[in-house]
């Protein structure tokens, strides 16, 4: 129906583990290929529920890319998180995935609570390695009701008129500065792009630009300390 009457260039399925059922999984495979139904879609899954199996399936029934989460690079920072991956998994899920011609994305955040230095060089080491397609950063914020904002509520030092802004704008004590964090967003960002543009045929222009901010961040990650 969706195809005959609204031919959508794309559809995205939200749900968190669109895999979980690898028999639910056949089935979509089935009745996709069965009623002529491929629509390019995008899912969201965990590594674990991924394998080269369900990856042909997702790939014929007409998945362009997957998203698998894993926060951080950094396995210490995963365990705080009670996130239940493994980063090396989760790095060979991305890989996987980009061989069979896929997109991937990975979605990572920093400022996690006992978050340092070396938990960021991992991830950045993590992200070069797995080399995901896409990846959203952002610094760790609590949301009302979950295990973060119970660990961190004592330590609010910021917290928003609700009126005239969202979670993302609580602030608490961290294991460095905020600017820290923000100038870390940066780096990582732009060491990966780097990272890529050094390994592809591109604008050796725009692998030097994204080198230079790279630096320019950690310098003020140093800095802001």
């Amino acid at each position: 129906m969706l195809k005959n009457t609204y031919n959508p260039d794309t559809v995205w399925f939200v749900d968190d583990v669109f895999t979980v059922s690898h028999k639910w999984i056949k089935s979509f495979h089935e009745e996709v290929i069965k009623q002529d139904a491929i629509i390019p879609f995008e899912c969201i899954t965990r590594a674990e529920r991924l394998n080269d199996e369900v990856l042909q399936l997702l790939k014929e029934a007409g998945c362009y890319r997957i998203w698998i989460g894993a926060e951080s690079g950094s396995q210490k920072i995963i365990d705080a998180m009670d996130r239940r991956v493994d980063v090396d998994v989760v790095k060979e899920a991305i890989q996987k995935t980009n061989k069979l011609g896929m997109e991937t994305g990975t979605f990572i955040m920093v400022g996690y609570p006992g978050e340092n230095e070396t938990d960021i060089e991992e991830t950045i080491t993590y992200l070069k390695a797995a080399n995901p397609t896409h990846f959203t950063i952002t610094v760790a914020y609590p949301i009302k009701g979950t295990s973060l904002y119970n660990e961190i509520e004592d330590q609010i030092t910021i917290q928003p008129n609700w009126e005239t802004s969202t979670d993302r704008d609580i602030d608490f004590s961290r294991t460095y500065s905020r600017k820290f964090y923000d100038y870390a967003v940066r780096k990582i960002v732009n060491e990966v792009n780097y990272n890529k543009e050094k390994h592809s045929d591109k604008s050796f222009k725009k692998m030097i630009s994204y080198k230079l901010k790279s630096t320019l961040a950690g310098t003020l990650m140093k800095l802001t300390k």
